[in-house]
């Protein structure tokens, strides 16, 4: 889509047929056949009235089509138009019974080429509007689909291996639900061998800055998982222990989330308990 995107607008900025980038890419003048006509022409042959129009096209697909005038042709409009056909012209012919007098003298779009024309823009537009929404919503953090950035799914699953160790030891089990749960929460691909590398280097003799550095640089939708991940883990066992509360009650503050928020986050991590249950051995 980005791609098709690039090339029309190249091919809208680079114009008309002398400015065409690729061969059947650019601004095109064509002609239609709209009907026959008395009009004498070369040989004694009759002329054709024909629409000549602009046409936008990308690697020889018409996308718009804009009638720009009549012109006269005698050979059916196959090869090119012989002159142009004004609306005083058409009239006159009209008159004098060479030409049929259900064509419009003036040659514009019809109500089925504008929506063709416009259908497409209104298509090219949704898209990029659907683009730019995904982009923004990516980077806001709202992108459910899309994971969340590396920094901040880091520090999640960071936090979440601190509450683990807050016992003294993390289990095996224990390492499992950690990689789940934080997989789950970031929509980030994480091992087990990433929990035991960073609880092995865990130092619990934390300082206020220290669980201020959990949560600088991060925005409060992250900062709501992380303390949703770490309510998770330590509501895992059906208890938190003292070190545990202990812990997330001074990452809450160093994140500056206030006693409203604490207990949302700890309401969803109840959630996330009953509809993603820990396993038990």
């Amino acid at each position: 889509m980005k791609r098709f995107i690039i090339t029309l607008f190249l091919s809208m900025w680079l114009g008309a047929p002398a400015y065409a980038f690729t061969a059947g890419t650019g601004k095109f003048t064509d002609f239609e056949l709209v009907a026959e006509t008395m009009i004498p022409g070369p040989g004694g042959t009759t002329m054709s009235l024909c629409y000549r129009t602009e046409d936008l096209r990308v690697f020889g697909y018409t996308l718009t089509s804009t009638v720009k005038g009549y012109v006269l042709s005698s050979d059916g409009c196959l090869v090119g138009a012989d002159r142009p056909f004004t609306t005083a012209q058409v009239e006159t012919a009209q008159s004098l019974n060479l030409l049929d007098a259900s064509i419009a003298p003036e040659a514009t779009n019809s109500m089925e080429r504008n929506l063709r024309n416009y259908g497409l823009w209104v298509a090219i537009g949704l898209a990029l509007l659907a683009v730019i929404i995904r982009r923004i919503k990516s980077l806001m953090g709202f992108d459910l689909r899309a994971g969340m950035r590396k920094k901040a799914a880091d520090r999640i699953l960071t936090a979440m291996c601190y509450v683990g160790k807050c016992d003294g030891i993390v289990a095996s089990n224990e390492i499992a639900l950690i990689s789940n749960q934080a997989s789950r929460l970031t929509r980030r691909n994480f091992q087990p061998a990433d929990i035991i590398r960073i609880t092995d280097h865990i130092d619990m003799d934390l300082s206020l800055q220290d669980y201020i550095d959990f949560g600088r640089g991060l925005r409060d939708s992250e900062k709501d998982i992380m303390m949703r991940g770490a309510f998770y883990v330590a509501l895992s066992k059906g208890r938190i222990l003292p070190s545990e509360y202990a812990f997330i009650s001074e990452l809450a503050h160093g994140l500056g989330m206030p006693g409203k928020d604490f207990r949302r986050v700890m309401n969803l991590a109840l959630n996330d308990l009953d509809l993603f249950p820990p396993v038990r051995r």
